[in-house]
């Protein structure tokens, strides 16, 4: 049987010099599997930013402050006392969709992880596959491994959800 889905997980990774040995410790600091998210990091990297990451941070939070506005006015609406039953059915309809997609997003999140700390143990063992895809049997995964300089707040970010 065929995949039938071909989803993308980006692993963005830089390098830290290890000291005294002078040799390049390539550390995971960033999983992306929003196409989204991917494509702005992409023109972000080949824009020049200094930050690519930080372009995608920004949209993240946008994202997040747009939905969360949009969801206190659904609270609010359903908070009327006199508003149209028809009204608050598809406000319900929404609330009931949007915790769906919540519970979708976090089992996305977990399948990212795993498939990323995997796809970065293949990595390390050979560091020139830089795009290359796993496949199970109802799903094909695209990795793609983006190497950016190091700067420094995005190593410490990745460092800090590590403990």
């Amino acid at each position: 049987m065929q995949p039938s889905r071909v989803g993308t997980v980006a692993l963005i990774i830089t390098r830290l010099k290890d000291g005294d040995m002078k040799t390049d410790n390539p550390l995971l600091i960033e999983k992306i599997s929003d196409d989204r998210e991917i494509e702005l990091f992409e023109a972000a990297v080949e824009a020049g930013e200094t930050s690519p990451l930080g372009m995608v941070y920004e949209f993240r939070d946008r994202k997040t402050k747009e939905e969360d506005e949009f969801g206190n006015y659904v609270e609010e609406l359903l908070s009327q006392p006199f508003i149209k039953t028809d009204i608050q059915k598809h406000a319900v309809d929404w609330l009931k969709s949007k915790i769906r997609m919540e519970q979708f997003q976090k089992t996305e999140r977990e399948a990212t992880e795993i498939i990323a700390q995997y796809a970065f143990r293949l990595f390390l063992e050979n560091p020139d596959r830089l795009d290359f895809f796993l496949a199970g049997p109802s799903a094909k995964v695209r990795i793609r491994i983006f190497d950016i300089p190091c700067v420094q707040g995005e190593a410490d970010k990745e460092d800090s959800k590590a403990a």
